[in-house]
């Protein structure tokens, strides 16, 4: 009987074995038949099809699991939509515009989201492809806020009869938790240096603080003041009457876009499309030629000059900074030091541009990744390109550069430094029934024990620790900036600044795109051609799937998503915290706006 069993269990793996090679070969030739095909050419007399869902980030992630966790299945942010890379976007609109099979651009992002510096930085971009005198037609069932200014850049913004327009203006929200930890019985120990470092307010407080609200309010104020500015060029409505529009909410849906001059006309998309057929001299008969953005994408091909010697890494360093390993979207200390490390060694890189749309993270991690940057910046120079934010450990790793380039929209600065601990024995003792009892040989050797009730000493040990990390902080700012100490902290204490405010202070040299940073390196390089080499590494749509399946992520999400309680979410945001290391620089709150 045992020895039937071990054959039947061995046969039972072996055909969920096969069953899964069997997967992997199947997705693959799914995924890899579409790049064996003869690449798909486009004929003369075509519009590109910019019909685009997703969110736009500085590089496009394959990965379509890379959204499902327990926090997003709650709030219902779960994606199956791979992302879309600014840069390769931006890179498809600058070969179209010298394309002559190109003739204009078909423009619809409903489903589009980014965050404003990424909007801005796109809204330049098709206005530069207008300069060659193709035309731009949008096309919208229900366009939201940001990416309304995307569409007036267009010759002609239709609208569908029935659509929306949201024109209110822009809103940050914070959710304080205080209450509720005060009902868990769980108390959060709290250490901090900045009082504009308001990260931490949502579990000390339950509204926001002065220092909080003076910083968001004038952040969007940067951000409305630019976003109206915009819109009034390419409408010619002016910027009072479309505040005024804003404040008394004139502007609901396409009729209203269209009286106030927010939009062309009302349309049907086959409408529009019969207006390009009829613009190119179509025939009524005839269909209108139009070749998609991801069928464009694959004909351009970034095609850098290559040289043997000469190369530019462009390194991105987007999303959380956390201790250990990278993935999409979050910056792994570990990793990052070691990909580093590795480009120090290739003599043929001559300079670096550090992309950075990080809100920061592990302050050990931070420290890490600046000290491997420091050991290269000896041999070549660095240019830090910010995108929509480079903020508290993103700041961190940029202070080193050479230069820093930042949009005038990207939120960066945030120099300061939390702790957060959190004492879960009282909600463990009152809630479940569970108590503690101990032995120990030291006086506080369960120091930092999530069930810890914390004495005077223990609390100003860690406050020291934090202030000490300031300090560390305030020192790599002021080396990197050429700055006095005293200086860097009067505009540190953990605030915010757009990236305009941030040139007049000194934090960073100049306003810009990724592409004026790549110019810039290649200047202080001292070199005229090279080739762009972009890191990490992206991954393939295989190379996530299999990644995935073959259990190099964490399981724990797909499990949790099974058996989601509010528990067990409680746990997972605890461990996140937790991935991020006690000590962190951090941006104090997200940056999209509503």
């Amino acid at each position: 009987m045992k020895s039937f069993l071990k054959v039947f269990f061995a046969c039972l793996l072996a055909l969920g074995l096969s069953f899964f090679v069997l997967f992997v070969v199947l997705v693959g030739g799914i995924f890899s038949s579409g790049s064996s095909t003869k690449a798909t050419k486009v004929e003369a007399n075509s519009i590109l099809n910019l019909t685009l869902k997703g969110e736009i980030t500085d590089r496009a992630y394959n990965n379509p699991f890379r959204n499902a966790s327990a926090m997003s299945a709650l709030s219902g942010s779960i994606s199956q939509e791979p992302t879309i890379g600014l840069t390769e976007l931006k890179n498809v609109l600058k070969y179209a515009k010298q394309d002559d099979h190109i003739k204009g651009i078909y423009l619809n992002i409903d489903n589009v989201q980014g965050r404003p510096a990424t909007m801005f930085d796109l809204r330049d971009a098709l206005q530069d492809f207008k300069t060659s005198k193709k035309f731009i037609y949008a096309y919208s069932n229900s366009t939201p806020e940001l990416n309304l200014m995307l569409n007036t850049v267009a010759d002609k913004f239709f609208i569908n009869p029935l659509g929306d327009c949201e024109f209110d203006g822009f809103a940050m929200q914070m959710d304080y938790v205080k209450g509720l930890m005060d009902k868990l019985g769980v108390e959060y120990k709290v250490f901090y240096v900045g009082e504009y470092k308001s990260a931490t307010e949502m579990f000390r407080r339950k509204d926001m603080s002065p220092e909080d609200r003076l910083q968001r309010t004038e952040l969007l104020t940067d951000i409305s003041k630019d976003y109206l500015s915009n819109i009034e060029k390419t409408t010619n409505v002016p910027t009072d009457s479309l505040h005024y529009f804003q404040n008394n909410l004139m502007v609901m849906n396409a009729e209203d876009a269209v009286k106030h001059r927010l939009a062309t006309a009302l349309k049907y998309e086959d409408e529009v499309k019969d207006l390009m057929k009829e613009k190119l001299g179509y025939k009524k008969s005839e269909e209108l030629k139009m070749i998609t953005y991801n069928d464009y994408k694959e004909i351009v091909k970034i095609k850098n000059i290559k040289t043997k010697d000469n190369k530019i890494a462009v390194v991105y360093a987007e999303g959380e900074i956390n201790d250990s390993k990278s993935d999409d979207g979050v910056i792994g200390g570990e990793a990052y030091v070691k990909l580093l490390q590795k480009i120090e060694k290739d003599d043929a890189v001559k300079g670096i541009v550090l992309r950075v749309n990080s809100p920061g993270g592990s302050a050990f991690a931070s420290e890490q990744i600046y000290h491997a940057l420091q050991r290269i910046k000896v041999k070549k120079p660095i240019v830090v390109s910010m995108g929509d934010y480079a903020a508290s450990g993103g700041y961190y790793i940029s202070a080193i550069a050479d230069k820093i380039i930042a949009q005038p929209n990207t939120i960066t600065g945030s120099i300061g430094i939390f702790g957060l601990i959190p004492n879960i024995r009282k909600a463990l003792n009152d809630k479940v029934g569970v108590t503690f009892d101990e032995v120990k040989t030291a006086e506080h050797a369960n120091f930092f024990n999530l069930t810890n009730d914390w004495d005077e000493l223990e609390t100003s040990k860690v406050q020291q620790h934090v202030e000490k990390g300031y300090g560390v902080f305030l020192d790599r700012v002021a080396k990197g900036r050429k700055m006095d100490t005293a200086a860097v902290n009067k505009i540190a204490r953990g605030r915010v600044w757009t990236g305009q405010d941030a040139l007049k202070i000194g934090l960073v040299d100049e306003l810009g795109n990724l592409e004026l940073a790549i110019k810039e390196a290649k200047a202080l390089a001292k070199i005229k051609d090279a080739e762009l080499v972009e890191y990490p590494k992206s991954k393939s749509v295989m190379e996530s799937i299999v990644d995935e399946f073959m259990g190099k992520k964490d399981d724990t999400q797909s499990k949790m998503m099974k058996n989601l309680t509010p528990q067990l979410l409680y746990l997972k945001q605890l461990e996140r915290i937790q991935s991020l290391g006690i000590y962190q620089y951090r941006l104090p709150f997200d940056v999209k706006v509503n």
